[in-house]
């Protein structure tokens, strides 16, 4: 019978050390797991860290990690919504993240743990197309806003393939281990990235048309008026979205905050 919140639990020790070797734990580290589950990982996890938090929304699954795990004062299960807690509240000092995240919610996981600037190093698992499209690069078919949004934070790294006997029960997709190191400083500051995920979300907004068709539909705003801002900024018009890269959108996204302006769309 499938877990009533779709759950898929990793049940392979293999993958589990891969993790926790990829995670690079020292015994002096405070460690956050997203989504225990079982506590397959959290076991072995918590004989390697100073201090352990896992976060598990499953109202079922939680009481008995929280009774499984009572007699170690180091680790503490907090039942709760991940996309709804106040990680400051929770941390005071960087941390390494890590977790089996769930497929449907991976997105909003990654939106919010990437603006945090309370972790340096987080080792998840999976869904394989997601992690191809976190690392992808400029020209490739699965480089995207995900891409951006994750690069821009973040150095990735993919640590190994999962297949879907790995879990149980098995997905109906591959998986995939990576690693992200927090970047000591982003390439914008902080009052810029707004504009930087508007002209990204506007960019890919029509991902089969030109940069100039792309950007003139979300905008709302003439064809010409767009070109004649590319070139200003020294981009083809005829350039699609997936040429640019990281460097590019960076340079762009200032610019691009003043041009909506100039339209009105603020």
């Amino acid at each position: 019978m499938r877990p009533p919140l779709g759950q898929h639990f990793l049940r392979d020790p293999r993958v589990i050390q891969t993790i926790l070797a990829a995670a690079e734990i020292q015994p002096a580290d405070t460690a956050l797991e997203i989504g225990p589950g079982k506590g397959v990982l959290t076991e072995p996890l918590a004989s390697r860290v100073k201090e352990l938090v896992a976060v598990e929304f499953d109202r079922t699954l939680a009481p008995k990690l929280q009774a499984r795990f009572a007699a170690f004062p180091h680790v503490r299960i907090v039942q709760a919504d991940f996309l709804k807690i106040n990680l400051d509240e929770l941390f005071k000092s960087p941390i390494k993240v890590l977790g089996n995240l769930p497929y449907s919610i991976t997105s909003p996981i990654f939106e919010k743990l990437l603006a945090w600037p309370g972790w340096d190093t987080g080792v998840f698992l999976i869904q394989r197309e997601v992690a191809d499209r976190m690392r992808s690069g400029p020209g490739s078919k699965t480089f995207g806003v995900l891409s951006l949004a994750v690069q821009l934070f973040a150095e990735v790294d993919l640590i190994a393939p999962v297949k879907p006997g790995a879990f149980a029960p098995p997905p109906r997709v591959h998986s995939a281990v990576i690693r992200l190191r927090r970047k000591p400083a982003r390439p914008l500051p902080d009052r810029e990235i707004p504009a930087f995920f508007d002209l990204a979300h506007a960019a890919f907004s029509h991902r089969r048309k030109t940069l100039a068709n792309s950007l003139s539909l979300f905008a709302e705003t003439p064809k010409k008026n767009v070109a004649a801002w590319l070139d200003r900024c020294g981009v083809r018009a005829g350039a699609r979205a997936e040429s640019l890269g990281l460097p590019d959108y960076v340079r762009l996204a200032n610019p691009w905050s003043i041009f909506r302006r100039e339209i009105n769309l603020t």
